[in-house]
């Protein structure tokens, strides 16, 4: 390791970074040394972020420089910053296996999947293609039909390979499958009543585009131009019905240039006597993880607004998140994630423990 005067250096600057203090801090100070039972060497630190805050606690060792910005306890000060170097050491064994989990998660992303609620059975294909036209500049090309109704259209601004796909199906969603989900939209009163008034449905796909987020754009916008459609009741996906401004507003995303988390993931709210939960569905489909808040006594729109930003850093930031990491809101914030089987969702998902 580095001299005690050059890891005091490397700590503060280390805290300055913007995702952790984003500032000098106020003061740093060595305490102790140590060897953990496994060999690595470890300096405990602590610091101030101000003048009258409280001293926190920080570590320099052979795997690295943390701080969870825990209140500094000399009583227990080894016992703390072993805990901190076991951190780093997962935090490391993640890294050396996160293209491996990449790989993994890829091979069920990219594919996407919606039903179009319609009033009466009918859908005009050359409308849509203008209307698609209209809204995003792009001209669907190779277009044909199959012996299944279907018209499948190549997309090659999203990879040789991307094919957008609709299909007219002259009945309901069978068994009631819309009407049932509809009931999780919290954000439409009316979901369950218009689900049930749908006469036809559009089966919406996208696949083969060249990265999942490429395959979501194109998804995005697919549902936009339907919807723009007097026909479109409302868009039954990611297990649940959202409304037709719903899909509106998540493509306004797009025309800004920024990526259409909205359309793409939902943000599902429960409600018990054990306190709110919130999860998301749609993730999935982009390679990642799905993301849990369980029994937390929060506000519906705290919890909301909460798993939004963490769903766009993930996705934005091409972020894989791993089980006993931290994450949080800001530099302030450190929240464990737990990965186990979902409560809300199918399969595992990660919970971040919200406090």
């Amino acid at each position: 390791m580095k001299s005690v005067f050059e890891e005091q250096v490397a700590v503060a600057q280390w805290l300055m970074h913007p995702s952790e203090l984003g500032k000098m801090p106020k003061d740093v100070r060595f305490t102790k040394q140590f060897t953990t039972a496994d060999g690595i060497e470890c300096m405990i630190f602590k610091f101030k972020k101000s003048l009258l805050s409280p001293w926190l606690l920080a570590i320099a060792s052979d795997s690295g420089i943390f701080s969870e910005q825990q209140k500094y306890n000399p009583a227990t000060e080894i016992e703390d910053a072993t805990k901190l170097v076991e951190f780093l050491k997962q935090y490391w064994q993640n890294k050396a296996k996160e293209q491996t989990d990449r790989e993994e998660k890829a091979k069920g992303a990219g594919v996407f999947a919606a039903f179009a609620l319609l009033k009466e059975a009918t859908w005009n294909a050359l409308e849509f293609e203008k209307a698609f036209e209209d809204e995003w500049g792009i001209t669907l090309s190779d277009s044909e039909s199959t012996e299944s109704g279907t018209k499948a259209y190549s997309v090659p601004e999203l990879g040789a390979k991307a094919i957008l796909a609709i299909t007219l199906v002259e009945a309901s969603v069978p068994g009631g499958e819309a009407e049932y989900n509809a009931q999780y939209n919290y954000l439409w009163k009316d979901a369950v009543q218009v689900a049930k008034s749908h006469k036809a449905h559009l089966i919406v796909s996208v696949l083969g585009a060249d990265t999942p987020k490429g395959g979501g754009a194109l998804f995005a916008m697919a549902l936009s131009s339907i919807c723009h459609n007097e026909n479109t009741l409302g868009m039954y996906y990611n297990n649940v019905v959202v409304q037709p401004n719903y899909i509106f507003a998540g493509a306004e995303f797009l025309k800004m240039k920024q990526f259409p988390v909205l359309s793409l993931v939902w943000i599902g709210i429960v409600q018990s006597e054990n306190g709110i939960s919130g999860y998301t569905t749609g993730l999935t489909n982009l390679g990642k993880d799905e993301i849990e808040i369980v029994n937390v006594r929060k506000s519906p729109n705290e919890i909301r607004d909460f798993l939004q930003n963490i769903a766009s850093y993930v996705i934005e930031e091409d972020v894989i998140l791993h089980d006993g990491e931290t994450i949080g809101a800001d530099n302030t914030q450190r929240l464990k994630i737990v990965k186990s089987a979902g409560v809300n969702v199918k399969g595992e998902s990660l919970k971040i423990l919200y406090q």
